[in-house]
């Protein structure tokens, strides 16, 4: 009988401990977070060959007709101080800020319209061109990306025009800076092999400084390293101004080439 009364208290008291030792099971890992994202900077000096074509004009004279290839662009350069290109970007996620800073000093030989027909006309013009925004990564499969981009660009612009007549030499000058708000779409195709596509488009104005300001670009890209991209390719970039006697309608293009640092 003593057996048998042990035997049950035995198998009373197995449910009992088997109760107390689940309740000291440790309680299961939360799934770890998923890590935030992080700031990664990219830096790019370049150099873009661009020609320029158009009319840029002054108070006090009517517009100059100019036309410079960009097979022709290291003649008419003003290299005192010499161009400054650079393009950067700071990105955290699928967000990113960006920018593009241009100074190109460019002395061109063009003609006067108007009642100065066919007279010889010289433009000193001394350019900058900031362009900034924020962007917004849509799409990012592994392959491809595409962002939507919304910022502005400034211009800021340095002309003395002399137009050279038979009986007289004309001279003006002025300077003029605004800003143009745009929105646009960048996107890149990876080619594999370390090649890849890059594409941008914008266009902005709007009547709020220029009536129209959009550039296209495209470029083949060669991820050297993990830290350094090389690109080249073609840039083509357009902007129609005038407000009290100042005239920039004007349209630059060229090959670029560029390194791209990443840190």
């Amino acid at each position: 009988m003593a057996s048998a009364a042990g035997t049950a208290a035995a198998l009373v008291a197995v449910p009992a401990i088997a109760a107390d030792a689940a309740t000291q099971l440790p309680e299961t890992a939360p799934a770890p977070a998923e890590a935030a994202p992080v700031w990664t900077f990219t830096a790019e000096p370049y150099f873009w060959m661009a020609g320029m074509k158009g009319r840029v004009g002054v108070r006090g004279l009517s517009s100059v007709d100019i036309d410079v290839d960009f097979g022709q662009i290291f003649d008419h350069i003003d290299w005192s101080p010499p161009p400054v290109m650079f393009a950067g970007e700071a990105r955290n996620g699928r967000y990113a800020l960006f920018t593009d800073f241009i100074y190109l000093g460019l002395e061109a030989d063009g003609t006067s319209p108007g009642p100065l027909a066919l007279f010889s006309a010289e433009a000193n013009m001394n350019t900058v061109v900031w362009t900034f925004g924020g962007s917004y990564r849509v799409v990012d499969n592994g392959t491809a990306t595409l962002d939507l981009l919304a910022g502005g660009r400034l211009w800021h612009l340095d002309a003395d025009l002399t137009v050279t007549g038979p009986l007289a030499i004309r001279e003006a000058s002025g300077s003029k800076t605004w800003v143009d708000p745009i929105i646009g779409v960048a996107g890149d195709v990876a080619l594999g092999n370390g090649f890849g596509l890059h594409g941008e488009v914008d266009v902005g104005g709007f009547g709020v400084g220029a009536d129209i300001d959009w550039q296209v670009q495209g470029t083949l890209q060669y991820r050297y390293s993990d830290s350094v991209t090389l690109e080249a390719g073609y840039r083509y970039l357009a902007v129609d101004y005038a407000d009290d006697g100042f005239v920039f309608d004007i349209a630059m293009q060229g090959p670029i080439i560029g390194a791209r640092f990443r840190f």
